[in-house]
């Protein structure tokens, strides 16, 4: 190690577990380790003769010559962990599991500077700790590690475990942390847990010799790409905390390190904590002269937290409007992340309530069709958040006119997205809000689970192959996973367990709408379809009779929904009104800008998909 602080207790305190051989401290039933033949077990010694039988593991009853022992073998105590693995195997077991802690100090002391993470992982695997549970059980022990402020966890494979000497000192191990090898974005995250931990610096010159160490890093060359931001923030973390007057050492323009290029700078913000983000999104504002187009680029791809920061700095500003045509164009795109829709969803900011109507409702469908495939807990936060209630549905639909809640209706009939129960609560809460949709409901009863779904055989491909890794990976997987954070015991305090569980009701709930929507499926490649009118795997071109433009859409499979390429699922409402019509009708339909517009028929094609 390089600091005193991680000094490991000394050999004077009789740790030295492992010892040379000699002619005092042979005895039979002794282990021992031979470089070669690895562990061994003395079972019989003749001085008289100058030999001895060891039973290793590959070569029982081996003799050896007594000189050629002593010089070859080391001689393990009988607390060596090593030792304690092969006679008392169950014990090592349930210290595995109800303590890690004390088996890591086990491990220490038997292999002192050799304590690797990789000698541990070598010497526990598969004996005590199968395989493939390794990682998880790892990631549990490092947590009670971190608690323990008495062992150095390795940041590296070949890094040896260390116990301290003493409490472990937080700014040594800040500077220890500052100056490893750690790639920047780990380093980051290491100093900023350990000055979480630190309430203020009681040394004053302590502090100056960090912050001198973190400008060392701010102004070396750096060729890759260097979180040059995150360093300044922390910089200035340290000196608020220090409570360092202001001096030409400690003076730091944070604009400068900014990142210029907008890639870099969205990621930066991304990972900052929200105080941090305010802070920086401040100074830009006020440093560049308000960009307004810069700001509402970072909203469009921002998480909650940053879009957050973000409206309120715009909404102080007077843009409120502004910010509500942003969102409005990302709805009428569809192009809202699934964290940033959940955010506005969940947003109860008289603000935002005129985004709260029937398109929106159009955009949670297609990002929940688009997301709740890849089993993402943040899709599942947002289906949650429709389905379980009524308050959300009902800020959706109760502006809405008769029309467009029937439509509304049909689609959630129709949609894959949602299973049964949920469909059936988001429809009566419709029915509370529009009554007259019951009937609708109630003619679509019965036949909705059997109605068949007309799909492109890729789209029919890409489902049972979803549904193939579910059942022959994630679900094996989940279910090792939930057995294991059993064996840790304690099931109303352990996370891993409640979290092996909570994603085990997602991917069954995923098998089963898979294995539904699949036997519904009726594939086809659309080569057949009839032109004569609009029919599904058509291509419809159509002129706006407001304002004399042209535009086309694909009328494809239940699945095959890309409004960017200009396709859309025969579900979807703007298919519903158009299918069976003929060239020169004229239609009244829904854009995605919201109006109501007539439209006339121009032309009916067969969709080709090499186009």
């Amino acid at each position: 190690m390089t600091t005193e602080a991680f000094a490991i207790i000394s050999n004077k305190e009789n740790l030295e577990w492992e010892q040379n051989i000699n002619s005092n401290n042979l005895t039979e039933g002794t282990y021992c380790l031979h470089k070669s033949w690895g562990l061994g077990k003395i079972r019989q010694i003749d001085e008289n003769g100058g030999w001895l039988i060891v039973d290793f593991k590959g070569k029982p009853a081996h003799q050896m010559a007594l000189d050629f022992a002593i010089s070859s073998l080391l001689l393990l105590s009988a607390d060596h962990l090593l030792v304690l693995k092969e006679e008392k195997l169950s014990y090592v077991q349930k210290l595995s599991l109800e303590n890690p802690l004390e088996l890591i100090k086990i491990f220490v002391f038997s292999f002192r500077d050799k304590a690797t993470l990789e000698r541990l992982q070598h010497v526990l695997c598969p004996d005590v700790i199968q395989a493939e549970q390794w990682k998880k059980w790892w990631e549990n022990t490092k947590r009670i590690l971190k608690k323990s402020t008495y062992i150095h966890i390795p940041s590296r494979k070949s890094e040896p475990f260390v116990i301290l000497e003493k409490a472990q000192d937080h700014f040594a191990s800040f500077m220890h942390t500052l100056g490893s090898n750690l790639s920047p974005r780990k380093k980051l995250e290491s100093l900023n847990k350990i000055l979480k931990e630190i309430e203020k610096w009681d040394d004053q010159s302590l502090a100056l010799k960090a912050v001198s160490s973190i400008d060392e890093l701010l102004n070396k060359p750096n060729i890759e790409p260097f979180p040059l931001l995150d360093f300044a923030l922390l910089k200035v973390e340290i000196i608020q905390k220090a409570k360092i007057q202001s001096t030409q050492n400690t003076d730091l323009d944070l604009y400068t390190y900014i990142p210029e290029r907008y890639e870099s700078l969205l990621t930066s913000l991304l990972g900052l904590s929200s105080v941090n983000q305010e802070k920086v999104l401040q100074l830009i504002w006020e440093r560049k002269n308000q960009p307004i187009d810069l700001f509402l680029s970072l909203l469009s791809e921002a998480d909650g937290r940053l879009a957050d920061n973000i409206v309120k700095i715009l909404v102080e500003a007077g843009l409120t409007d502004l910010v509500l045509e942003q969102f409005n164009r990302l709805i009428r795109e569809r192009t809202l992340s699934v964290e940033l829709l959940y955010w506005l969803c969940k947003n109860k900011d008289q603000l935002f309530q005129p985004l709260f109507n029937i398109h929106l409702f159009y955009c949670i469908l297609y990002v929940l069709e688009r997301e709740l495939g890849s089993v993402g807990k943040k899709a599942e936060k947002l289906y949650d958040l429709l389905t379980t209630g009524t308050e959300l549905i009902y800020c959706l639909l109760s502006n809405a006119s008769l029309d467009d809640i029937k439509d509304v209706t049909r689609t959630i009939l129709l949609s894959p997205v949602f299973k049964e129960l949920d469909k059936r609560s988001l429809l009566g809460a419709i029915v509370k809000i529009t009554p007259e949709v019951q009937e609708l409901i109630s003619n679509n009863r019965g036949t909705e689970a059997e109605s068949l779904l007309i799909v492109s055989w890729e789209s029919l491909e890409q489902k049972k192959k979803e549904l193939d890794e579910l059942v022959r990976k994630k679900i094996p997987e989940n279910s090792k996973d939930i057995a294991h954070a059993r064996s840790y015991g304690d099931l109303r305090e352990n996370h891993e367990y409640k979290a092996a569980k909570e994603m085990q009701v997602v991917l069954m709930r995923r098998k089963a709408e898979l294995e539904s929507m699949i036997s519904r499926a009726r594939a086809t490649d659309f080569s057949n379809v009839d032109t004569s009118s609009v029919n599904i795997g058509t291509v419809v071109q159509f002129r706006d009779l407001k304002t004399n433009s042209t535009n086309s859409v694909a009328i494809l499979g239940a699945w095959d929904s890309n409004p960017s390429k200009g396709i859309i699922s025969y579900l979807a409402a703007l298919s519903q009104s158009l299918l069976g019509h003929k060239p020169g009708d004229i239609v009244q339909v829904s854009l995605d800008d919201g109006t109501q517009r007539e439209i006339r028929i121009e032309k009916i094609s067969r969709w080709n998909p090499k186009s």
